[in-house]
């Protein structure tokens, strides 16, 4: 399993569980076993949460594992050591990208010079959205699904260049891949012919945030491209890499032209960290964020994206450390995904038979996120609704040391019930059943104080 690495003092290896487990440390890897046991024991071992802490909203900022911070700082460290030659020479930190991106680009399916770095998935965003020629009456076309950022960057361009934003109204809870491409659908043959031919930008997330499902990606970019053949297809991945396969040859023979996914949450690397793949036809029109000092006209594709002003590129560099990680003490994206996949399918019916309620979607479209109907009475008045998901957020975090995330789903005008209300819940490889069973249980004491409602 470990490859080339220095020896080291096994005196300082750790043990938990009858396995001996591999830690980097001050850039040796001690030794052990690809059958390092997930749950507490992982938990304890690799990352800082304060004691007692279970995190079940890992989906929101991720958490990095002790070694691929520690291989950032030696990053840092380096930089430090001769600022000039990391920034400006082929010895500094664009060596370590190239060594880097073509391993990520494999584990997307893609070729490693469509592939360039980010800090997450918004700038990502917010690159394609900025770099497009809007013109007024344009349009762009979202779900309803869609990440805060999209509706809010949307607005901004709505602003300056006047221009169209459409969303698809997508209903929860949800039955199948229809209920995402039926709204969609829907929406393009709404249109006419002319504003068919105005669709500009489409934009889909691959796995969504609020509720977590996965979404038929492949299918809404053929439906974009039949509809308008000159529209583009971005995908936005936040939620994707490290949590659900991505095959960008696949994604991209439907349609997709572009996809941006973030490396800190499900691939365990540092914050500021994420990637960007574009066809190579839409490659040109594509400036980052932001435009420095190194991107006059003409320079290359991977040129503008990876040098974006002085700034810690470590993040970035440090992704190739979380690979490691993933391999090496979690046995590799099989085992991973397996685990955190099987722990939430496992974990949403579970909470949802305790809570006498429902899942958002079904199995097949559930990644390692699930989202379970919260029990409230809908006899309550609207306020203490509000009110008791409030102080159920608040209360998980203060008394019983667990972070989840509460949150309310809006329905269309005409529905009999126009708020309904839920939890997510992320799955993860430092987390198991017990862990679960412990949040259902405190959620049900939670709800029965703030309601004195009596739930089994």
């Amino acid at each position: 399993l470990f490859r080339s690495h220095p020896p080291c003092d096994s005196s300082r290896a750790m043990a938990s569980a009858g396995h001996v487990v591999c830690v980097l440390l001050l850039g040796c890897l001690h030794a052990v076993s690809a059958s390092f046991p997930f749950g507490k024991a992982l938990r304890d071992a690799f990352f800082q949460f304060r004691a007692g802490f279970r995190n079940f909203n890992h989906g929101g900022f991720g958490a990095t594992p002790k070694p691929v911070r520690e291989a950032m700082e030696r990053f840092q460290d380096r930089a430090e050591a001769q600022p000039t030659e990391w920034f400006t020479t082929t010895d500094g930190y664009h060596a370590v990208l190239a060594s880097v991106r073509p391993r990520l680009a494999d584990m997307i399916g893609a070729n490693a010079s469509d592939v360039v770095f980010l800090d997450d998935a918004s700038s990502g965003l917010n690159a394609v959205l900025r770099s497009i020629d809007w013109r007024p009456g344009d349009i762009l076309l979202l779900t309803t699904v869609a990440y805060a950022v999209m509706p809010n960057t949307a607005a901004w361009l709505e602003r300056r260049y006047g221009m169209r934003t459409l969303r698809a109204e997508v209903q929860y809870p949800a039955t199948g891949p229809e209920s995402y491409t039926g709204p969609v659908r829907r929406l393009l043959h709404s249109l006419t012919p002319e504003e068919r031919s105005r669709v500009r930008l489409a934009v889909f997330d691959h796995v969504s945030s609020y509720p977590p499902t996965i979404l038929p990606v492949t299918e809404l970019a053929k439906l974009v491209k039949e509809a308008s053949q000159d529209a583009l297809v971005l995908l936005d991945g936040a939620h994707a890499l490290g949590q659900i396969r991505i095959d960008i040859g696949q994604l991209s023979v439907s349609g997709v032209d572009v996809y941006v996914t973030d490396g800190h949450k499900w691939l365990m690397a540092p914050k500021g960290s994420g990637l960007l793949w574009a066809r190579q036809q839409v490659q040109g029109l594509l400036e980052p964020a932001v435009i420095s000092s190194d991107n006059t006209l003409g320079t290359g594709f991977q040129e503008r994206f990876d040098y974006i002003g002085t700034r810690d590129y470590t993040p970035w560099c440090a992704m190739g450390a979380a690979l490691d990680f993933r391999r090496d003490v979690l046995g590799g994206e099989e085992r991973v995904g397996d685990y955190i996949v099987s722990l939430a399918r496992w974990a949403g019916p579970m909470l949802a038979r305790r809570f006498g309620t429902e899942t958002v979607a079904p199995e097949a479209m559930t990644p390692a996120m699930a989202t379970v109907r919260l029990p409230l009475p809908s006899g309550w008045p609207v306020e203490r609704q509000r009110d008791c998901v409030q102080n159920l957020g608040l209360g998980l975090t203060h008394n019983y040391s667990m972070q989840a995330i509460p949150f309310t789903l809006q329905a269309p005008a005409e529905a009999a019930v126009r708020e309904t209300h839920w939890i997510r819940i992320s799955a993860q490889v430092y987390l198991d059943r017990s862990d679960f069973e412990l949040l259902g249980s405190a959620v049900l004491a939670l709800l029965g104080e703030c309601g004195k409602l009596e739930v089994e």
